[in-house]
């Protein structure tokens, strides 16, 4: 018996896209149509969100009676995909029905252009036009497909840094990306790093956090330990494909379709080589593109950021700075870091003690390679507490309040790694004016 494929397209999408490469895999496997099936869910309705498409999913998949499947995903099918596998299996400590999952060009921990779709430019050219509602480009999907949206922290959480799908249940996902953007009047919308709707970072599941804790007693850093995900992933860069090329809906190339065959065929015992080999490739192409002084193909880092107190409460007012030595009279770390490595700095709309911050891992690297500085990062944040009429608040500002985050040169490829998420937490003592409590003794 054969097993089926599943293929699952991103948002705004359909099935009809992935005709071409259902037909292209049917012959390179010699697998009857029969055994290929193209999932379709609604994703550009206001109403739904990521929650209703999977419950509907886990309906279609049980009334199907689909045994356990190779799985083929696009875009933001790979947070359906993930949070399905959480939801109705790895939260039930039992193994998903997916044998070989490969995601192309998923959108993982992301999208530049999700909050754009929520804009009302994003709702004339996007509108759900064949359901009736013209204006309606799936908001709560989009809000899930935000950068540092909370919702693909906390998924991360569940998926990748605790017992998983991969990880315990030994299912093997392959992703695969391009690195090229859009061409013609849709290149307005790419961003260096990305194939013009995904950041290459954002797409690869390997991941990784760090918890720094602000001290109360010498408002020192205290830095945790850098938590690489569990359950390690595949990781291809394709040199030249963009985010609708990689899914072969108008040709597929030996460059393309191969490597999906191969990721669809792998073995448990295989696997590790498979791994290697998508590294060495990946590392192949990043480096063709590291010296290049045009960024659109560089590597980059997403560090997201999650700034809490020590109450639990969000802090959504603050400023993160870069900088090198202030002693020297020109800080020549500060203007390359914040000029030509911070590339993008993204706020969640609706909670904006997540960011997001595009970091250029190649210009970095080129730059410490040579000047071998140390990196401080400082933070800043309202309420102040030093402020006269302030009573609860931080110590931010003066410079006894709080000190910096250095970092020696040695250590910032290990910070800054690239084609990667980082998720940094930072956690800030509160503190209270005497006003805001006082007891009198009644004899007085």
């Amino acid at each position: 018996m054969t097993t089926p494929i599943v293929i699952l397209h991103g948002w705004s999408d359909d099935k009809e896209s992935f005709r071409n490469l259902a037909h292209k895999l049917q012959g390179k496997l010699e697998r009857p149509i029969t055994d290929l099936w193209l999932g379709d869910y609604i994703s550009l309705d206001d109403d739904v969100n990521v929650d209703d498409i999977i419950d509907a999913m886990q309906r279609a998949w049980l009334d199907a009676k689909l045994p356990t499947a190779d799985v083929i995903i696009h875009s933001t099918g790979g947070l359906v995909i993930r949070h399905w596998m959480q939801k109705y299996y790895v939260s039930k400590n039992s193994k998903p029905p997916i044998r070989n999952l490969v995601m192309l060009a998923p959108a993982n921990f992301g999208s530049p252009l999700a909050h754009t779709g929520r804009t009302i430019l994003g709702r004339i050219f996007k509108g759900d036009r064949e359901g009736g509602k013209p204006f309606q480009t799936g908001t709560h999907v989009l809000k899930s497909l935000e950068m540092a949206s909370p919702y693909t922290w906390q998924l991360a959480e569940k998926d990748r840094f605790a017992p998983n799908a991969f990880s315990k249940f030994g299912v093997r996902c392959t992703v695969i990306v391009g690195n090229h953007g859009y061409k013609g009047l849709r290149s307005l919308a790419n961003k260096d790093g990305s194939d013009g709707t995904v950041y290459v970072a954002t797409a690869n599941l390997n991941c990784a956090r760090l918890p720094l804790r602000v001290k109360r007693q010498d408002g020192e850093f205290e830095v945790g330990k850098i938590e690489e995900a569990r359950g390690e992933t595949a990781f291809l860069v394709l040199d030249g494909f963009d985010h609708g090329s990689v899914t072969g809906n108008k040709s597929c190339p030996a460059k393309l379709l191969n490597p999906i065959v191969e990721a669809l065929t792998v073995t448990q015992k295989n696997f590790p080589d498979w791994k290697r080999k998508c590294a060495t490739a990946t590392a192949r192409v990043t480096n063709k593109y590291s010296g290049e002084a045009d960024s659109d193909r560089h590597a980059f880092q997403n560090l997201v950021v999650h700034v809490i107190d020590d109450q639990g409460n969000e802090v959504d007012d603050y400023v993160i700075e870069f900088y090198g030595d202030f002693l020297e009279e020109e800080d020549e770390l500060a203007d390359v870091f914040n000029q030509k490595v911070v590339r993008g700095v993204h706020a969640y709309k609706d909670n904006a003690s997540y960011r997001s911050f595009m970091i250029d891992s190649s210009v970095l690297f080129r730059y410490i390679d040579s000047s071998r500085e140390t990196l401080s990062i400082s933070l800043s944040a309202l309420p102040d507490i030093n402020q006269e009429r302030t009573l609860a608040g931080y110590r931010t500002f003066e410079d006894d309040d709080i000190g910096a985050l250095k970092i020696p040169y040695q250590e910032l490829k290990k910070y800054f790694s690239p084609h990667r998420t980082l998720f940094v937490e930072i956690t800030l003592p509160r503190y209270q004016k005497p006003e805001v409590f006082s007891l009198e003794n009644l004899q007085n």
